[in-house]
This record gives C-alpha cells, sequence and structure tokens, in this order.
C-alpha cells in the first residue's frame, strides 16, 4: 500500500495539473530500494533454493505438529469412505 502512494505521488509530481501553468512538468525517475539476495556458489539451483528458504540451522527434525485426535479420527473416516467409494 505504501510502495503504490509513494508511485502515485511521483507520477503526480510529474504531471501538469488542468489549469496551471505547466511549472509541474519537471521529469523525475523514481528509484526504489531493492535489497539485494546473497549469491550462493557452487551449489545447484535446488540447493540454491532451500538455503534461501530456510534459514540456517533450519532442521526438519525437531519440527513438532500437534494432533486433535478428533480430526485425526475424522480425517481417518474420510479416507475410509474414499477407498470404499472407489470400489463401487
Amino acid at each position: 500500500m505504501l510502495l503504490e502512494i509513494i508511485l502515485l505521488k511521483e507520477l503526480l509530481n510529474g504531471l501538469p495539473l488542468s489549469g496551471t501553468s505547466g511549472k509541474f512538468t519537471k521529469e523525475t525517475a523514481v528509484v526504489l530500494p531493492v535489497e539485494p539476495k546473497p549469491v550462493i556458489q557452487g551449489k545447484t539451483v535446488g540447493e540454491a533454493l532451500v538455503a534461501l528458504t530456510y534459514p540456517e540451522g533450519w532442521d526438519a527434525q525437531k519440527v513438532v505438529v500437534n494432533l486433535d485426535p478428533e480430526q485425526v479420527a475424522i480425517y481417518q473416516q474420510s479416507e475410509e469412505t474414499k477407498k470404499a467409494l472407489r470400489k463401487i
């Protein structure tokens, strides 16, 4: 939202307003700050994507997921129903 407001302000600053003598017609370049991503050398594309996606030291084995037993039972019942419908 903020970026759109800044761009709109820059566009309006460069356009002449109706009924003016053209004093608002100066041309300006819009420069947006972009933070460069670090270059990862010596890795495949997949390894580079994983390195950029997950923070250093991230371990999938340490992720804990708490499941509600009622939701697990509902899921198992739906899977059994799907299997039974496929046999028909």
